[in-house]
């Protein structure tokens, strides 16, 4: 993977370009001058594509691909799959046939274990190597770290190692135990804590806004951390926690350490916290004073006040962005739930319980309309939404059960008092 000529250009596609990840490696591809296609399910952001470097996106569906990205990949000298896992795995056997058997595939999943297995079973001939990243893509990439799980080796993979160093990142070769093994401490932990205190600070229903004025830097630190995860979509955090084998180990043992607190204070054992502390302390040591350097330099960069500067940095593409991953978010939410209404729908059947169930579609609408008071959300769109979402579930359901078919609004008009008002 060095440095081409204009005269033989190699190629490479990167599929998921629009992902953080995805834009990463689609542009130091193209810094390396390889003539690279982008493709991703989602509409071309024009800020991605860069004429100078070779650097082009097209809207496809890679598992139904086009004649034109079957092209693509038949040229392709390298493959790159910046995926969640479950649609990777859907999407490998569809691309694989169209590609050069020489053809370098390198996937980018926080997870190798499973994939590994895969790989194994599979009849491809491909190299493949697995990459990971240990930063979000829009960080500058030089001199952090890159865990590398080499499935099928060769030439090419060799090429890659040779690529990442002079980005320059620190190559971290591993094999797919070691990598999950090693990701359950770096990353199932930390997310997991986060997640935790996230989630106890929105049961408490404390205004986030008057806690962040009186923070001390830990707490502000804490939320930082949270936002970020928040920002990027949820999949990536869910296969770490879901698909790692070894992070239901690693939940188990900090909770075991946080019942351990528990005990320790509610028993009074002063001495036996001073001694954990000194557990830690000592576990530190060859790593100070540099740890608590960096805590310092970070406790005094987070003081200001992050609301103001963020919004005025953000263009209209940054903010169309985000609805979009949170859109992307509802889609797959209400996908999810259809689906569970397939599996209800079939208990129904077996257990002859009819389909219409005012009392539950009342109790459904009640307790949304209530959570969405707390957000500003107008009752009317509440039940105009779930109308259409219950209303599509009833007909999941009587598809299932048969029999003669009511409607949602005549079976359950208390749920739409709001909705029949507006249409006086």
């Amino acid at each position: 993977m060095s440095s081409v000529t204009s005269q033989q250009p190699r190629r490479a596609v990167v599929v998921g370009v629009l992902g953080s990840i995805g834009q990463l490696l689609a542009r130091q591809l193209a810094i390396a001058g390889y003539a690279v296609t982008g493709l991703d399910i989602a509409a071309p952001s024009d800020s991605l594509a860069d004429n100078a470097h070779s650097l082009r996106v097209l809207q496809a569906d890679v598992l139904s691909p086009s004649n034109q990205v079957k092209a693509e990949l038949g040229t392709a000298d390298i493959l790159v799959l910046a995926l969640a896992q479950n649609v990777l795995i859907k999407a490998l056997p569809v691309l694989a046939p169209h590609l050069r058997s020489d053809c370098l595939i390198v996937d980018t999943l926080s997870i190798k274990s499973e994939f590994s297995a895969l790989v194994d079973q599979s009849n491809l001939k491909q190299p493949m190597v697995g990459i990971n990243p240990m930063f979000s893509g829009d960080l500058a990439p030089a001199g952090r770290p890159v865990a590398l799980v080499t499935y099928r080796g060769g030439d090419a993979v060799v090429g890659l190692l040779e690529w990442l160093r002079a980005w320059p990142v620190s190559v971290f070769e591993m094999t797919p135990s070691e990598h999950d093994r090693t990701m359950a401490l770096l990353q199932t932990l930390g997310h997991a804590l986060v997640t935790g205190f996230g989630l106890t600070l929105d049961e408490s229903s404390a205004p986030l806004a008057d806690l962040l004025e009186l923070a001390p830097p830990p707490f502000k630190v804490m939320l930082s951390l949270l936002a970020r995860m928040t920002q990027n979509h949820p999949d990536v955090y869910w296969e770490i926690q879901s698909h790692n084998p070894y992070s239901q180990e690693i939940r188990t043992r900090m909770l075991a350490q946080l019942s351990r607190l528990d005990v320790m204070v509610n028993t009074g054992s002063r001495l036996d916290y001073h001694l954990s502390m000194a557990v830690l302390r000592n576990a530190l040591a060859p790593l100070n004073p540099g740890l608590g350097d960096t805590s310092r330099k970070i406790f005094e960069q987070i003081n200001e006040r992050p609301v103001s500067t963020e919004a005025s940095r953000q263009n209209l593409g940054d903010f169309r962005s985000r609805i979009d991953r949170i859109d992307d978010q509802l889609v797959d939410l209400l996908g999810q739930r259809l689906q569970l209404i397939r599996e209800v729908a079939q208990s129904k059947k077996d257990n002859q319980t009819a389909v219409m169930q005012p009392d539950r579609v009342l109790q459904v609408i009640e307790r949304c309309k209530a959570r969405g008071r707390a957000l500003h959300i107008r009752e009317e769109l509440i039940e105009q939404l779930y109308g259409l979402i219950i209303g599509e579930a009833c007909q999941i359901e009587y598809d299932v059960v048969g029999g003669p078919r009511e409607s949602l609004f005549e079976a359950s008009p208390s749920a739409f008092t709001s909705t029949a008002e507006s249409l006086q």
